[in-house]
């Protein structure tokens, strides 16, 4: 009991000597205690401002990140739309699933006639180079078809020539894309255009079941149809030129050109060339004849080549290691020479 009376007296004491502490020394006037206070009140004010910093220096990351990668979402999306048009726009054509086909912008100067003036190698008179140039470009090379491919073209594969079936497989068929049959009518024009340099090109064709002058005016009405198929619109301006009176035309012009180059390249790259090129009468496999009426003679005519042949007074040139020769017409020769 005693022990504990002194226990309790003395905390008694000792806590009003605090509180006599407390009284002779208000709160305000403690420097030391204001001191530290503010200090933690500046630490926290830190903190916070630190804290918004870091925050707003994400949220701008993630909004440059966001802008950047939709940008390069729009960006991919309008380059496949460019190849989609391309696509679009066109008939089908199963080159469009196989290359990427596009336009780009380019300028030429068409009026650039002179060889000094080093022009395109096809704006240059006849040459062995120039012949080798326009060959590449104009070569009718075949492209592999599928049976899909051939009817979506528009035609039924069982009257389409197959490649062979040993070489090729099962559902390969051949194909030549436009272009190079056009070109290669366009050629056809230049050669003629020189006969000092290609002789008489009608004479060197008269065994040709297509008279040449029929072939050119093949030639001339596919190359005047893809003209105004594409029917270009770009403007050429009349111009006065030092020296040269009145008015001339100048014949630059900026055009959206697909890339013949690649396109070029990619033909070569999947030509496809049997092991044999014998011309045969037949493919390997069964085929449905189609009527040569309109395409191979003109309309109203039927007749097959041997026939049409003698009713053109055409003599067939036939290399003798081809696999098809004429039949009828060496009877026909001789029932002439008989005569």
């Amino acid at each position: 009991m005693q022990f504990s009376h002194l226990t309790s007296n003395y905390s008694r004491h000792e806590r009003s000597d605090i509180v006599s502490k407390d009284e002779l020394e208000p709160l305000g006037s403690d420097d030391s205690g204001s001191s530290h206070i503010s200090y933690l009140h500046s630490k926290e004010t830190r903190h916070h401002i630190s804290h918004r910093l870091l925050v707003f220096v994400l949220v701008g990351a993630n909004i440059l990140l966001l802008l950047s990668s939709t940008a390069l979402i729009l960006a991919r999306i309008a380059l496949k739309e460019t190849h989609y048009s391309e696509k679009n726009n066109s008939p089908y054509s199963p080159v469009y699933d196989r290359l990427h086909v596009y336009r780009s912008e380019s300028r030429h100067n068409f009026s650039n006639y002179w060889p000094d003036n080093n022009p395109s190698i096809f704006q240059q008179y006849p040459s062995p180079e120039v012949d080798d140039a326009w060959d590449r470009i104009s070569r009718q090379d075949s492209i592999s078809l599928t049976a899909d491919e051939i009817r979506r073209i528009g035609h039924d594969p069982a009257t389409v020539w197959p490649a062979p079936k040993n070489e090729f497989g099962e559902d390969v068929y051949f194909g030549v894309i436009d272009v190079f049959h056009q070109i290669h009518c366009l050629n056809a024009l230049r050669q003629t255009a020189f006969p000092k340099y290609y002789g008489d090109i009608r004479e060197k064709r008269k065994h040709n079941p297509l008279k040449w002058d029929d072939h050119l005016l093949h030639c001339t009405y596919t190359v005047l149809r893809s003209l105004m198929c594409h029917a270009d619109l770009e403007i050429q301006v009349g111009q006065k030129f030092t020296g040269w009176p009145g008015l001339s035309m100048n014949f630059a012009s900026n055009k959206q050109c697909r890339n013949y180059e690649e396109i070029l390249n990619w033909k070569e790259a999947n030509v496809i060339v049997p092991k044999l090129s014998n011309w045969t009468e037949y493919p390997d496999r069964p085929i449905i004849e189609m009527d040569p009426e309109g395409v191979m003679t003109p309309y109203g005519n039927h007749l097959g080549l041997e026939d049409w042949a003698i009713s053109q007074g055409i003599e067939l040139d036939i290399p003798p290691d081809l696999a098809w020769q004429p039949t009828k017409l060496l009877s026909h020769m001789n029932e002439e020479a008989n005569n």
